[in-house]
């Protein structure tokens, strides 16, 4: 996905912006100059595009700010990593000397830029927008975050600014994606080399070596595989520099790029919070997932580590106990050979399809004798019907009475039911729930 970043001088309505396009309040929303002090990224969508959106600390040249020469580097950053900038005005002042050394900032950087004067909350104030086309941008456009005026057609020139979005289906002559991503330090180079069988990636002690996305071209077993060696996910507190916080978002827009992940977790110091936001991002992109427990020779052998690691890493991650888990020690060699058979393995499940005769044999069987959920009241969740709309990954679509009688656990049922039909480790499944009168359709939840 591509990157926008949001710029403009303090106290311009960035951070109301940001979290009315991503839809969630993750930035803080005060009226003291100063107060979005780091860079601050979710995930937007539009037309069809998605994009990565990210909020930056406001650029006041003459500012007294003790944190204005950070704020300035961050904002640096977030020009170097984007891909398209949204330059916002306010409305109440117009045009100031701030905004027009932000706007040569901005040509000089070469970014295509949507120029947007934020608190137009009335036709009076319209008239300041005429001194935005002075800055010398093609595009802009007055609106109003508070009022949530214009919001559409900020996001049509946004949409306008990105690439179209690339076929999550890949075809048959292009190479399975394999990413291999983890913290610093994890052993991700060193599997690299390892699976390659030469030295392509400098390998080092020191976090961070690798600054972005390395692609190399395999075949292994008359498969095709394109495998991507990424830099390491760090804490954002520990996030320092432009090409640190570039390579950060760079791991995102791998697991994005592939089919399958390999996540490498450290065996001495296992699932790290990091670890477990890496996972998430893998399984909502529906992307097939291995675990790698990378360093397997630096702990002291008993009899059941290996089990005990594994059901560790199930109670932590739930959700993710269909995904194969791998020992292995990419210094030595150890374990090594047994990545790539489960790669394949799992790239052939993400695109498995089950007939329809197979699923409704399952509701007839099996989820008719069931207790269904229901609302107190009487009245239970009857499932009339299941398909699989869709591979990559699998979807279900079952066909009910009122799906506003779904809970969670009963899609985890599913989940484990559907599994026992056929091979799906590795691979989330999407199950939806459509009522049949109106055809309205809702996915509560992933499998």
């Amino acid at each position: 996905m591509s990157i926008i970043a949001l710029v403009g001088r303090p106290n311009v309505g960035k951070s109301s912006l940001f979290n009315r396009l991503i839809g969630k309040r993750l930035a803080i929303v005060d009226d003291i100059p100063g107060v979005t002090r780091d860079r601050l990224y979710g995930e937007a969508e539009w037309d069809g595009k998605r994009f990565y959106l990210v909020d930056t600390g406001g650029i006041e040249a003459s500012s007294p700010h003790p944190f204005e020469k950070a704020i300035e580097h961050q904002v640096r950053i977030a020009l170097e990593e984007s891909d398209g900038v949204v330059f916002i005005l306010d409305g109440k002042d117009g045009v100031t000397p701030g905004d027009e050394a932000i706007a040569d900032r901005l040509r000089r950087a070469g970014k295509p830029v949507v120029v947007a004067m934020n608190k137009l909350d009335n036709d009076k104030r319209d008239e300041n927008l005429a001194e935005a086309y002075a800055l010398g941008f093609p595009c802009v456009l007055g609106m109003s975050v508070e009022h949530n005026r214009n919001m559409g057609d900020l996001l049509d020139e946004i949409s306008a600014l990105l690439p179209e979005a690339e076929p999550e289906e890949r075809s048959p002559d292009e190479p399975v994606r394999v990413a291999l991503v983890g913290r610093p330090n994890v052993g991700k180079s060193s599997l690299f080399n390892s699976l390659l069988g030469e030295e392509r990636t400098l390998v080092s002690d020191i976090p961070g070596t690798t600054r972005d996305t390395v692609d190399s071209l395999l075949v292994w077993k008359d498969m095709n595989l394109r495998i991507m060696d990424t830099a390491g996910l760090r804490r954002k507190s520990r996030v320092d520099g432009a090409l640190e916080y570039y390579s950060t978002v760079r791991t995102f827009q791998a697991v994005d790029r592939s089919d399958v992940t390999v996540v490498l977790l450290d065996a001495q110091e296992l699932l790290a919070e990091q670890d477990k936001r890496l996972v998430g991002h893998v399984l909502d992109r529906g992307k097939g997932l291995v675990l790698g427990v990378n360093k397997w020779d630096l702990l002291p052998p008993t009899e059941d580590l290996g089990d005990r690691i594994r059901d560790r890493i199930r109670e932590e991650l739930p959700l993710v106990r269909h995904a194969p888990v791998v020992f292995l020690s990419a210094k030595t060699g150890r374990g090594v050979q047994r990545v790539l058979p489960y790669v394949k393995t799992v790239d052939e499940n993400r695109r498995r399809h089950l007939k329809t005769s197979v699923l409704n044999k399952l509701v007839r069987e099996t989820l008719e004798f069931e207790r269904m959920p229901g609302d107190g009241k009487g009245h239970f969740l009857k499932i009339l019907y299941l398909t699989q709309a869709e591979t990559v990954p699998p979807t279900f679509l079952f066909f009910v009475n009122d799906r506003r009688l779904v809970e969670r656990p009963f899609i985890r049922r599913l989940d484990r039911l559907l599994r026992e039909l056929d091979d799906f480790s590795g691979t989330p499944l999407r199950i939806w729930f459509r009522d049949r009168e109106n055809q309205e359709t809702s996915r509560p939840g992933r499998g």
